[in-house]
């Protein structure tokens, strides 16, 4: 009796040590797998945020060009709308910094922050666009 006990012994650690291998490759494997979803969102963010950036700057060599061939109250809101353009061109930039610096344990706070800052500029963007489209027209 005694050698059937230990032999089911040694089986059920035989067993239990196979579950426990395959338990942790899932942990494994679901961690990975959270962990390449962070990146692919962090990628995502921040190619919007680089796309909205080289919307910016293009915006501005236009508005820049037409601010030295305006004069009177088209050249003041020219330069109004430049002014406006690099302050939101330097949140984008501001964020972008912060993405490539974001840790792991930071990135939820900074995912956040960012997808805030590229809603707020895009929504300026368009009202700097739009208050500035007839003087890059003339």
């Amino acid at each position: 009796m005694n050698k059937l006990a230990i032999a089911a012994s040694l089986i059920a650690g035989v067993l239990c040590f196979q579950c426990s291998e395959r338990s942790d490759r899932k942990v494994e494997e679901a961690q990975e797998s959270v962990a390449q979803d962070i990146r692919d969102e962090r990628d995502a963010i921040k190619k919007d945020l680089q796309s909205l950036r080289d919307d910016i700057n293009d915006r501005l060599d236009k508005v820049s060009a037409k601010v030295d061939k305006a004069s009177g109250d088209a050249k003041n809101q020219l330069e109004e709308s430049k002014r406006d353009l690099i302050v939101q061109r330097d949140k984008v930039e501001k964020r972008l910094d912060e993405i490539d610096k974001a840790s792991d344990d930071t990135w939820d706070d900074i995912q956040q922050g960012a997808r805030n800052t590229a809603d707020e500029v895009k929504v300026e963007f368009e009202k700097v666009k739009e208050r500035v489209k007839d003087k890059l027209d003339e």
